[in-house]
């Protein structure tokens, strides 16, 4: 929650920048790592450390954004993302089966990139001009993402 009350625009795109920095720079700085390490399929592994890049680069135009609007970079917790995580590691470790836990594992990561497309498209039309120009390329590469999950997902489903 905000620490003040939101009376305007500019306050919902400040709170809402913020939160989504802050779900950013969580995965970029280890969640993905330690989402990597913990599954066995190689492409699962690969698609993860290659967003892992992507989203370190999410980060970055989040910040750029904030100085665009003259603001300094803050990142406002989530509680809805800290809530999901705790959710998949309290499952997590219940999961016996590699490709099990691969598909449940992958499963979580696609939740993330729809909770991070919803983010982008909501703030994309309140933010002025370069601020959400900026942003576009984080919208499409979480979009990309998720259909590389789909596909993962769909494959180990199927596999058995």
């Amino acid at each position: 929650m905000p620490a003040t009350t939101i009376s305007n625009r500019r306050g919902l795109v400040v709170q809402l920048l913020g939160e989504l920095l802050f779900v950013e720079r969580r995965l970029g700085d280890e969640m993905i790592d330690d989402l990597a390490r913990a599954v066995s399929d190689g492409e699962l592994q690969t698609l993860l450390r290659t967003h892992r890049e992507e989203t370190k680069e999410h980060a970055e135009r989040i910040e750029t954004s904030f100085r665009r609007l003259e603001v300094a970079p803050t990142s406002n917790l989530c509680r809805t993302f800290e809530s999901a995580v705790a959710e998949h590691d309290a499952l997590a470790s219940s999961i016996r089966e590699p490709r099990l836990a691969d598909l449940f594992h992958a499963r979580a990561a696609l939740e993330t990139e729809h909770w991070e497309m919803a983010a982008y498209r909501a703030l994309l039309p309140l933010l002025p001009g370069e601020a959400a120009e900026g942003l576009r390329p984080s919208f499409e590469e979480e979009g990309n993402a998720a259909k590389q999950l789909v596909a993962v997902i769909d494959r180990l489903a199927d596999a058995r």
